[in-house]
């Protein structure tokens, strides 16, 4: 039994007031530090509560609306690209195949390069192509598909399939190629298409496109971009966190492209074509009375469904080629219209009262300023004798028209010949054309500092100088002739789905002598017909009647007169690229010519032996197929 014992009473007493005292002041102080330290405890207490009712209360909303953004997408629907075609013969000259492309979806791709190499090694894609890829990438928002590779084979396609589940975020898609059927045939006229660049997606603000769409880049296909493009319209989906469609809850079909259909005859483009041989040069053909395009050919061509392909080498290797493929020298080439401007310098004589049809000279082989000393050669060295405009123009004289150059000025020259076209773009609906070269005093003085010289003007009285044509202009200008003095806007559309374009007069030519037209084309014809004209090799009395005139475009003026100008031409020639430019301008049938041609080879040398048998073999054919019409 434990024995409990009180202390005793002595102890008790020993226990002091102020010990009592410390006690309470230290419990005091306690309850003071943990009052503070609740109170802490609280606020942060209350913090995570407020935080907490934040996260699941206030921001639930914001959060939902925000998914809501990212689950419901609205995705461009684009219309089929217009087809192009012949209006004539309705004949198909670009279309749309099916092809396949490979896609990359970022959003869903952890490691984007190690993915590329695995898909390039596996089904076999060009290093250019994956260059290219990656430059879109660098442009493009990391949660779009982007293409990695357009058109692809069907061994490409059998190899993808196989192996698909090793890439989850890429996918095929079907899409339309732009396919011209004729390859090279109609390149510089039908132009080609291209990826979308980063500025024309900025530029673009009724999003017509996407970063995989392509537009017009050059020719027709440039020029009725809109035409061709369509109206986009859209759908709006639901999609799952992997950008995956779920379900579709509204469509706006795009409104149906249009279809355009050229003027070109098919069978004119192919002998024209053919003609050329290759060599560099063009070939334009238009009907003078309305201006549709029947003819437009410039050689070396390309074939435009290379632009299908994303390899780079081949562009890179065409745009080194100096024959320049690209170069439409149809409408952007820069020639002296050489002797073939001579019909138009002997109308402004005769319009000026400087010259009539009688007026004579005698041709020596050269013309001389007595004050100056210097010769003016002609190209025959003997010369022509005696010779009328009439003579002139057949023979192709060039001491007349150095002679008449010298009795009128570079003002009245550009005056007369800017209303028939000359030094301006002529408005053709294609991309590129150039305004050609019609100099003028002030022009000269801009451009060099010089003055104009009275030598600069007998040199434009054989259309050499400083005067340039393209071989449209020319066309244009002979038009003139062919019409007795209008000229309407080339096309090379004739109608738009069934729409015909309205013929637009470009040019009303007035003369103060009627008579002077039919007497021209009178000298004109006998170019062809006449013995002594410089294309009689061309006459056939059994052949449609044509109205032309050669020339003969130097590279290097004939300037060292110790040399005959048989011995200096030798010498030049010895350089192909110096050689003379070969030119024919001409219309018909006479009285009623439905076809004026413009024929240029470059480094041809002989107009009368190289491009004039060009353009009777095409006014013929011609004929012909407008006879079997009938």
């Amino acid at each position: 039994m434990v024995n409990h014992t009180e202390p005793p009473l002595s102890s008790l007493r020993m226990f002091k007031i102020s010990d009592l005292q410390s006690q309470e002041a230290s419990l005091k102080g306690l309850k003071r530090r943990s009052r503070i330290i609740l109170g802490f405890l609280f606020f942060v207490s209350l913090a995570g509560v407020l935080q907490i009712v934040k996260l699941t209360v206030i921001d639930q909303e914001n959060y939902a609306t925000e998914s809501e953004k990212n689950r419901i997408i609205r995705v461009p629907v684009y219309p089929s690209r217009g087809l192009i075609g012949l209006a004539k013969s309705n004949r198909l000259l670009v279309e749309n195949i099916v092809a396949q492309q490979l896609t990359i979806n970022f959003k869903s791709t952890a490691d984007i390069d190690s993915t590329i190499v695995d898909i390039q090694k596996t089904i076999g894609i060009p290093e250019e192509v994956v260059r290219t890829f990656y430059k879109v990438l660098s442009s493009n928002p990391r949660n779009m598909n982007i293409i990695l590779m357009d058109d692809l084979t069907e061994e490409q396609v059998a190899k993808y399939l196989v192996n698909k589940e090793r890439w989850p975020s890429s996918d095929l898609e079907a899409y339309l190629k732009r396919y011209v059927i004729d390859n090279s045939l109609f390149s510089h006229v039908l132009g080609y298409t291209g990826a979308v660049s980063r500025q024309e997606r900025e530029d673009d603000e009724e999003y017509r496109y996407s970063i995989n769409s392509r537009l017009g880049k050059s020719g027709i296909e440039k020029t009725y971009e809109n035409e061709l493009r369509g109206k986009v319209g859209y759908r709006t989906v639901e999609v799952d966190v992997h950008g995956k469609e779920v379900r579709e809850l509204e469509k706006v079909l795009p409104t149906k492209a249009k279809n355009i259909f050229l003027s070109l005859d098919k069978e004119l483009q192919e002998l024209a074509r053919k003609a050329l041989k290759g060599r560099k040069g063009a070939v334009v053909a238009i009907d003078p009375n309305n201006g549709l395009v029947k003819v437009l050919v410039s050689s070396p061509d390309y074939n435009p469904n290379i632009f299908n392909e994303t390899a780079e080498g081949d562009l890179r290797s065409l745009n080194s080629d100096t024959n320049a493929p690209f170069f439409n020298r149809a409408i952007s080439g820069n020639y002296p219209p050489a002797s073939t401007l001579k019909p138009f310098l002997g109308l402004l004589g005769l319009e000026s009262g400087i010259i009539n049809w009688n007026t004579k000279i005698e041709d020596e082989g050269f013309f001389q300023i007595q004050e100056e000393g210097r010769k003016y050669r002609g190209w025959k060295e003997k010369g022509h004798g005696t010779v009328d405009l009439n003579k002139a123009i057949i023979e192709s004289s060039d001491v007349y028209f150095y002679e008449l150059a010298s009795k009128i000025t570079v003002d009245q020259i550009h005056s007369f010949l800017k209303p028939f076209g000359f030094g301006q773009k002529t408005g053709i609906d294609l991309t590129g054309e150039d305004e050609g070269l019609l100099p003028s005093r002030n022009w000269k003085l801009g451009r060099t500092g010089d003055s104009w010289f009275v030598g600069d003007t007998i040199n434009l009285g054989i259309g050499q100088g400083y005067i340039t044509a393209t071989p449209l202009q020319l066309a244009v200008a002979v038009s003139v002739l062919a019409t007795k003095g209008k000229a309407y806007k080339p096309n090379i559309v004739e109608k738009v789905d069934e729409t015909f374009i309205e013929p637009e007069l470009l040019y009303q030519v007035e003369i103060k002598q009627e008579r002077n037209w039919k007497k021209l084309e009178e000298s004109m014809i006998s170019v062809i017909r006449s013995w002594n004209g410089t294309a009689h090799n061309i006459y056939n009395p059994e052949d449609f009647l044509i109205a032309g005139k050669t020339g003969t475009a130097q590279i290097k003026s004939l300037t060292e007169e110790n040399l005959t100008v048989q011995e200096e031409y030798e010498n030049v020639r010895k350089d192909i690229k110096k050689r003379d430019h070969a030119i024919f301008v001409g219309y018909g049938p006479i009285p009623n010519p439905n076809l004026t041609v413009v024929v240029i080879v470059e480094n041809g040398e002989s107009g009368s032996a190289v491009a004039a048998p060009i353009a009777k073999s095409i006014i013929d054919r011609y004929q012909k197929l407008q006879e079997s019409d009938v």
